[in-house]
C-alpha cells in the first residue's frame, strides 16, 4: 500500500513541475553528425589525391635524376676507351692531330648511343634538353640537365677551380672534368656526380 502511495506522488511531482521527460537517443546520426561525416569523407579524399600527386611528381624526379645518371655512366665508362685508338665514336675521341669539339661529340652520343638517344623530360615530355643553370624562376628548366666543365685554377689561389657551362666549341682532346646537375620540379639543381671524361 505505500508503495502506491510513493508512485503516486512521484507522478505527481512530475506533472507538476512542468518538465518533459528526458527523450531516449535511437543511436542514428542527427543533421550535425552527417554534416561532420561528409566533411571528414572529403578531407580524407584530398588527402588521398595530394599524396597521389606527390607520388606523382616524386616519380618525375627520380625519372630525371635516372637520365642524368645515365649519362654520368656512359661518360665515366668511356672515359678512358677514348682517349685509345679506334674509339668507335671518333668525334668523342682524343687526338693529338685533330681538334675535337663538345658539340660533335654531343651530336655523335645522341645518334649512337640507343640509352641516351630516347631521353624525355618527364616533366615536360618534350626530348631533354642541356641548358646552362638550373632557375627556379624560369619554369622552363624544370627536369633539364646542366652539364659543366669544372677547371683548376694557379695553384695558391683563393678559388681553386671554375665551374662553367660546357658549350659546344669547348675542346675535349685530352681529359676534362665534368660535372652533371639535374634541376627538380621547381627548378633548384641536384647534383648527380662529377667525373673525369
Amino acid at each position: 500500500m505505500t508503495d502506491q502511495v510513493h508512485h503516486s506522488v512521484g507522478e505527481a511531482s512530475i506533472k507538476s513541475s512542468g518538465t518533459p521527460p528526458t527523450k531516449v537517443n535511437s543511436g542514428k546520426p542527427n543533421f550535425g553528425d552527417t554534416i561532420f561525416l561528409i566533411f571528414l569523407a572529403c578531407v580524407l579524399v584530398l588527402v588521398a589525391w595530394v599524396g597521389m600527386l606527390a607520388y606523382a611528381d616524386g616519380m618525375k624526379i627520380e625519372v630525371t635524376k635516372h637520365n642524368g645518371e645515365a649519362w654520368v655512366k656512359w661518360l665515366k665508362e668511356n672515359s678512358e676507351p677514348r682517349m685509345q685508338e679506334n674509339f668507335p665514336i671518333e668525334s668523342c675521341s682524343a687526338s693529338a692531330d685533330e681538334r675535337r669539339r663538345w658539340g660533335d661529340c654531343f651530336e655523335s652520343i645522341l645518334q649512337n648511343v640507343k640509352e641516351l638517344q630516347n631521353q624525355s623530360n618527364a616533366f615536360t615530355g618534350r626530348p631533354l634538353e642541356f641548358i646552362a643553370k638550373c632557375d627556379p624562376r624560369d619554369r622552363s628548366t624544370v627536369g633539364s640537365i646542366v652539364l659543366e666543365k669544372i677547371v683548376a685554377t694557379a695553384p695558391g689561389s683563393a678559388i681553386s677551380s671554375i665551374t662553367s657551362q660546357l658549350v659546344s666549341m669547348d675542346a675535349i682532346d685530352t681529359k676534362i672534368l665534368l660535372k652533371l646537375t639535374v634541376c627538380d620540379k621547381g627548378g633548384y639543381p641536384i647534383k648527380v656526380d662529377e667525373l673525369e671524361f
